[in-house]
């Protein structure tokens, strides 16, 4: 009997999936708080630091809105970011530049640019992480034109 979690299952499956894509593909970068030599929340990005190198794994300070903004600026010049949101909870300190920017830069420049971004976000009420951690807010981000939003019930499915 496996003695892993489903939660550290669907971790790992996306600590391998950000290696492959940044092993085939050098315009991925990953943002966030503690990616870099730390290693991310939950150790979800444990040694891509030390893999590519601080400029393709960049720690961020404490501000969400402010890495966000990085972030798009990244995808408008061809970098393909993923950003690491810790807990999803906290992009709601982000939301204008999720939804203004992210979100809907595609139509308000005519199609000039294409913001091709992953932004992770751990959410929900397990591990005893407090009101501040627990929040379920999928919903607000749904109603955005422009967003794709994908959840997956198995690492299986996020596999793909």
């Amino acid at each position: 009997m496996s003695c892993i979690t489903p939660v550290e299952n669907f971790l790992l499956q996306f600590l391998r999936r950000t290696r492959r894509r940044n092993g085939k593909d050098p315009r991925v970068c990953v943002f966030g708080e503690d990616v870099g030599h730390c290693g991310g929340s939950y150790k979800v990005t444990k040694g891509l630091a030390e893999n590519y190198g601080d400029l393709r794994v960049l720690d961020t300070p404490i501000a969400e809105n402010s890495f966000t903004s990085m972030v798009v600026g990244a995808a408008m010049t061809s970098l393909r970011p993923v950003v690491e949101g810790m807990f999803i909870g906290f992009l709601l300190l982000a939301f204008n530049q999720i939804s203004d920017n992210c979100g809907m830069l595609h139509y308000t420049s005519g199609g000039q640019f294409t913001i091709p971004t992953v932004i992770r976000g751990l959410g929900g009420v397990g591990h005893q992480l407090g009101a501040e951690h627990s929040h379920r807010i999928e919903s607000y981000f749904q109603l955005i034109p422009g967003i794709q939003m994908v959840a997956w019930s198995t690492p299986y499915n996020d596999k793909g």
